[in-house]
């Protein structure tokens, strides 16, 4: 494990906050490497054959800081994006075309397809991204197996099908001091755990509450 500085090169903008975690990204990409592609059933296989080992089992390419605590996080920072940034306001559009409407079926009875609610519903949803040339992150871990998950890790952010977050290629370099928590100014540089912070994820997955707690934050 050795102090690392991780770039992304960006082609487009990223649907996500603005820190946009490593550690989350890197979580995801080890089990998929570990797990490859999963059948969820197939014929002739007991339930539990073939089910996954416990996640904690999966060694991520990162260290970790208060290892053994209740509130560890692993050495990773949060987004450092280069200026200049530029953020800004999207959508995506789900309409039903009334013209197919002969492609439903409606069992034998006359209908119409309801766009106004359920199945069809139109949607014409916001969404919010940020753009720049790089995005950086400090991080304590293993250089060779973060380069080679990286490779896998074509897109950042949410709507990635749609082709948000691509990424043109990644660096990952020795860095001169462990900044994946506070950088030699002594900025703070993730979430950290603080009683009288704000509610947020300290490790992943970021989304359950089980891993959410009072943080400062950057």
């Amino acid at each position: 494990m050795m102090p690392l500085q991780i770039t992304a090169y960006l082609q487009v903008g990223v649907i996500s906050d603005e820190h946009l975690p490593i550690d989350a990204l890197m979580y995801y990409l080890v089990h998929r490497d570990a797990l490859k592609e999963q059948d969820v059933t197939r014929s002739g296989r007991s339930s539990r054959e073939g089910h996954p080992p416990p996640s904690q089992k999966i060694a991520m390419p990162l260290a970790k800081h208060d290892r053994g605590q209740p509130n560890w996080y692993f050495a990773a920072s949060f987004a450092q994006w280069d200026n200049p940034v530029a953020t800004g306001t999207d959508h995506w559009t789900k309409r039903f075309d009334q013209r197919h409407s002969d492609l439903v079926d409606f069992g034998n009875r006359r209908g119409r397809v309801i766009t106004e609610q359920a199945q069809y519903k139109s949607y014409h949803m916001p969404v919010f991204y940020r753009h720049a040339l790089r995005v950086r992150w400090y991080v304590v871990g293993d250089q060779d197996r973060s380069r080679y998950l990286l490779r896998f890790a074509r897109n950042l952010g949410k709507k990635a099908s749609q082709g948000y977050g691509a990424v043109l290629r990644w660096d990952v370099d020795p860095w001169h001091a462990d900044w994946s928590v506070y950088d030699d100014d002594g900025r703070l540089m993730r979430a950290i755990p603080d009683p009288n912070g704000t509610m947020y994820g300290i490790r992943p997955s970021y989304w359950l509450s089980e891993n959410q707690i009072r943080c400062k934050l950057p």
